[in-house]
């Protein structure tokens, strides 16, 4: 199983903090979000990618606590067992 952690408004928007999906061998960062927004009512994926599916500014993804962004972003391959963490970009002042 991999286990996907929502925080910040990703949670008040999606009204959950967790979800588990039963891993399908090495998959990309960029597929698994595919595959979770299959499995959620709630669009989500704009709040973490632009039109081109590149991340925007701020977005927090983490593969086992480590950033996608010094990994290799969206290609990061998740597999069983790993745990994903989604936070969306910060807003305010």
């Amino acid at each position: 199983m991999i286990q996907i952690q929502f925080y910040g408004l990703l949670r008040m928007l999606l009204k959950q903090e967790k979800l588990e999906l039963t891993a399908v061998g090495a998959e990309p960062v960029g597929a698994l979000l595919d595959r979770i927004q299959q499995q959620l009512a709630t669009p989500f994926l704009h709040k973490l990618l632009d039109g081109d599916r590149q991340l925007h500014a701020g977005t927090i993804i983490l593969v086992n606590r480590y950033n996608v962004l010094h990994l290799d972003g969206l290609e990061t391959e998740v597999n069983d067992g790993d745990v994903v963490a989604f936070f969306p970009p910060g807003a305010g002042g």
